[in-house]
């Protein structure tokens, strides 16, 4: 009832926002369905801005549990700027 992908969901289309930021992580056990989100965004016709950010051979949550390394610091950065 709470999938956007599932069949009778209602059309991403009609999505209220103006952008989408999608993060995944190799080790994220919620990758693959948050590829499928990015991917059926994608083909809606939804008229907004979607993008995909890559964090690489992390776990899910890993720049709030490890803010300190490289890639969370990138992480963060890119949310930021895309909140921009």
């Amino acid at each position: 009832m709470v999938n956007p992908c599932a069949p009778g969901a209602p059309s991403l289309a009609t999505l209220g926002c103006s952008k989408i930021l999608v993060t995944i992580t190799d080790k994220d056990e919620f990758k693959d369905r948050d590829i499928l989100y990015y991917e059926s965004v994608k083909r809606s016709e939804w008229q907004g801005q979607v993008e995909l950010f890559e964090g690489g051979d992390e776990a899910h949550g890993f720049q709030i549990f490890k803010p300190e390394t490289d890639r969370a610091k990138q992480m963060i950065k890119r949310l930021a700027s895309f909140l921009v």
